[in-house]
């Protein structure tokens, strides 16, 4: 582990956020808000320059940023203050801090995939000798599956994450077979040695791939990343993964170490991952969050008068309040396990 990767993957992870915080910031400048403040880091800062009515800060440390708007948490509704602002704009301001790291994220993955000249594609090419599951009743060359378990696949690689959601080595899967749908079930597959390499025997189709194909790739890419973040959560509130499991800034930093000193490539691309998976996580509908704070908006659309910013600001604080022990206590657990505690 270098001093050079490890700063690199800090800086990394902090222009994440204040990626999100400009969001905020450029939304709120078109819609005539006032910011206040707009801060490179968190912490004390060690410079400034005020530029309109902003003063930009650089703090000391390098995770974060925030973008402090007029009458943020406050009744104040006249002109240039966020609660002044129409209602629309107002979800708009929220939502851009998502919308810039769902963008951003989109971006670093088309970058990444614009230089390749080909790739391959869902569509069954031929199988491995002594692959079981083939037939009428299973798969078959030409086969170009849609979907494994309920899980939709779009990309070659999803075959791979929806066989590895699965619970058990049967699968129902759903294909396309000449022009038509055709539901598949209890096709058997599991990773066995074919010719000498650990692999589950199918192989896919390679094509070469035009502009549209590499743009419409990356499209489907960060919808993955999406939707693996959804799934995730779905484990943690059901019980199949546990709290300890999770990782703050410290852990996320280790991964980014790690993955940097192998390959930028995949750096990069878990930078899009990491990019996607603040835009999603902003978006839950939880007290503290852009989300929850998108939900009083909803409130207020569907009331016609706003709940009292007294009372929405006591429940925002209870959840920054149960956020950041979630975050301390996720952080020790990182700690632990870079001391290979636990």
């Amino acid at each position: 582990m270098t001093i050079l990767t490890v700063i690199l993957a800090i800086l990394a992870f902090g222009c994440l956020v204040i990626v999100h915080e400009f969001g905020h910031f450029m939304a709120a400048k078109a819609a005539g808000v006032h910011v206040l403040e707009f801060w490179v880091g968190m912490g004390p800062s060690f410079a400034h320059k005020k530029i309109g009515e902003t003063d930009f800060k650089l703090c000391i440390l390098p995770f974060g940023g925030a973008c402090v708007m007029e009458g943020e948490d406050t009744e104040q509704d006249q002109p240039g203050t966020l609660a002044g602002a129409p209602i629309g704009w107002r979800a708009l301001i929220l939502a851009a801090g998502a919308l810039m790291n769902f963008l951003l994220g989109f971006l670093i993955v088309l970058i990444l995939t614009l230089p390749q000249t080909q790739g391959t594609e869902p569509v069954i090419q031929g199988f491995a000798d002594g692959f079981p599951s083939q037939g009428e009743s299973m798969l078959m060359k030409g086969d170009r599956i849609l979907s494994i378990d309920g899980y939709r696949v779009l990309l070659t690689s999803d075959v791979t994450t929806g066989l590895s959601l699965g619970t058990d080595t049967s699968y129902d899967i759903v294909v396309q077979r000449n022009g038509e749908k055709k539901e598949l079930h209890d096709v058997k597959l599991e990773p066995a040695e074919y010719d000498g390499v650990q692999r589950y025997g199918v192989d896919f189709t390679v094509k070469q791939l035009t502009v549209v194909d590499k743009v419409k790739n990356a499209v489907y890419r960060s919808y993955d990343y999406a939707r693996l973040v959804w799934i995730s959560l779905k484990q943690l509130v059901s019980g199949q993964v546990g709290i300890d499991q999770m990782s703050g800034p410290v852990g996320v930093t280790d991964v980014l170490v790690q993955t940097a000193q192998s390959s930028m490539t995949s750096f990069f691309l878990l930078i899009a991952f990491i990019s996607i998976n603040l835009g999603v996580m902003n978006l839950l509908p939880l007290p503290a969050l852009d989300g929850g704070r998108l939900l009083f908006v909803l409130i207020e659309l569907i009331a016609r008068k706003p709940v009292p910013r007294k009372y929405e600001g006591y429940i925002h604080f209870g959840g920054f309040a149960i956020l950041m022990l979630l975050m301390v206590y996720v952080t020790w657990q990182d700690i632990l396990r870079l001391l290979g505690v636990a």
